[in-house]
């Protein structure tokens, strides 16, 4: 059956003997992303470390890390439409547990400074468990930690290959779906806010009309939705119920190679009107 083919496919590409080198990789990926958005919101905040007074000390660190999270994790759930689009890609598929294990790490690291290290930003008497972007965020984390926790070889011989790949793949997508929840719900005003009028800036924001980093890295994380919703409803008999990625027809993967460069560029297009947005509109 397919099904099972893809189970065999998928055992090898991720649970191969994992590498100094692999992690290495996943390492740098994760170390480029987290500095260039510290780098960035150094230059929009105006500091790293040394906040004013009225701001955390870790609050803009701790953005760095979510953004870069985000990106990895986003990263880890588009690394299947590259490999199935790009040949030459496809020893990527090799590193999406290890990429997906930093990123995993680098949203608890999230959660962890924002529940203890930000009492100005997020004072924990009034943190609202209730609120659904938290919600989504706190049980989002829980389930890319279990993933972690199954992600390693003697999961399958504990679980069984279909249920863990029942497991891997729709605990990514759910994680998916709640990260979406999570920064679109607590973000969305402010995006707003900015795209329409811009920014005020004050001691703790020093170029407000600089691009926010969270929009920066939404965006992306919407593109990988957008890639891999085309997928479900163009590519895939089911709507990929039937786990058939593997068995894609040469025209549905000439579509769906089509589709990823045309999105691809709407999103560069998008990045530069928002880079531009104070300069030229």
């Amino acid at each position: 059956m397919m099904y099972n083919k893809n189970i065999i496919h998928l055992e090898k590409n991720m649970h191969k003997p994992s590498s100094g080198r692999d992690y290495l990789v996943a390492l740098l990926l994760a170390s480029s992303v987290t500095v260039f958005l510290g780098f960035y919101l150094f230059i929009r905040r105006g500091y790293l470390f040394t906040a004013p007074s009225s701001v955390d000390m870790l609050y803009v660190p701790n953005k760095a890390i979510a953004g870069a999270g985000v990106i990895l994790i986003a990263f880890v759930f588009l690394l299947g439409p590259i490999v199935r689009y790009f040949d030459r890609f496809d020893k990527w598929l090799g590193y999406r547990k290890e990429i997906g294990i930093v990123g995993t790490f680098l949203l608890l690291a999230h959660g962890t400074i924002t529940y203890f290290y930000l009492p100005l930003k997020s004072p924990r008497a009034e943190l609202d468990l209730d609120s659904p972007d938290l919600l989504a965020g706190i049980i989002g984390i829980a389930i890319l930690t279990f993933l972690f926790v199954i992600s390693f070889k003697k999961a399958i011989d504990i679980l069984g290959a279909k249920k863990w790949w029942f497991l891997q793949r729709w605990g990514i997508r759910v994680a998916i779906f709640l990260t979406v929840v999570h920064v679109v719900g607590l973000k969305w005003e402010g995006w707003w806010k900015w795209i329409t009028v811009g920014g005020t800036q004050t001691p703790a924001l020093t170029n407000p009309l600089m691009v926010p980093a969270s929009l920066i890295a939404g965006l992306f994380l919407l593109w990988v939705i957008v890639v891999r919703l085309y997928e479900v409803f163009f590519i895939y008999d089911n709507l990929g119920f039937a786990g058939n990625e593997a068995s894609q027809t040469p025209e549905s993967k000439m579509r769906g190679r089509r589709f990823f460069i045309g999105s691809f560029w709407t999103l560069v297009i998008l990045y530069i009107i928002l880079f531009t947005r104070f300069v030229l509109w």
